[in-house]
């Protein structure tokens, strides 16, 4: 009986290590990914590229859930709440190194549950790309909410991204629209933001697509694309 208890235990044990395997929100202490992000203007006509790593420097478990501080090269530091009960991943802090501040609230859900089990849900973001870049709003960058729409698109198996084969990832895309107005003398400028990011089992973030798109040729279209080169 005892070994029959024994093997009962093992068993057990193999089901939680498979159930830590669907962790989208990797939060082991030290852990680093590496990005590549291409920004794209369609008034300038060019790409620029540059590197990005993120590190978590601080992983802190408590009894009712994990928090997590993630170091970005660019020397914003972000917290993040993940709720040991409902796998809700929340924002509590935010550090930037800029001083333009954010717009969108610093406390804010992420993501209803890091397993995806819910299929749609709002988060209230910011615009982060749109920009002026003549006269006379060349570098005028609006202070503009929106509420974005998530939904679950697809679950995969298998993505394969850069040469590299990711399990079990979810395929989550995003859309919204919000309005400004930039100048006195014209109306309110409307802009459609949308995204898609694939986000995959033990790794996170490998893939993700922004796009801020205005009528407007002082502003124009905007798109971010950031990629996973290496995660250790």
């Amino acid at each position: 009986m005892l070994k029959i208890f024994i093997s009962f235990l093992f068993f057990l044990s193999l089901i939680g290590c498979n159930k830590n395997k669907e962790d989208y929100f990797p939060y082991k202490q030290g852990l680093t990914w590496t990005y590549s992000i291409d920004l794209f203007s369609s008034y300038t006509g060019k790409k620029s590229e540059k590197r990005l790593l993120i590190t978590n420097i601080k992983t802190h478990k408590k009894k009712d859930g994990i928090e997590v501080v993630r170091l970005h090269s660019n020397g914003n530091y972000y917290t993040y709440w993940l709720d040991r009960y409902d796998k809700k991943l929340s924002r509590s802090s935010v550090i930037l190194k800029t001083s333009e501040g954010l717009v969108e609230p610093v406390n804010k859900d992420v993501y209803p549950d890091v397993l995806f089990k819910k299929n749609k849900w709002v988060t209230k973001e910011q615009l982060f790309l749109t920009k002026g870049y003549q006269p006379p709003v060349r570098n005028f960058r609006p202070e503009t909410k929106i509420d974005m729409t998530y939904f679950l698109k697809k679950k995969i198996k298998k993505f394969k991204h850069r040469g590299a084969i990711f399990n079990n990832c979810n395929h989550i895309i995003g859309n919204g629209t919000t309005s400004f107005i930039a100048d006195d003398r014209s109306g309110p400028l409307k802009v459609d933001v949308k995204s898609e990011e694939w986000i995959c089992s033990g790794v996170g973030t490998v893939l993700e697509k922004r796009y801020e798109d205005t009528k407007a040729s002082a502003f124009g279209k905007t798109s971010f694309v950031k990629e996973l080169i290496h995660i250790k």
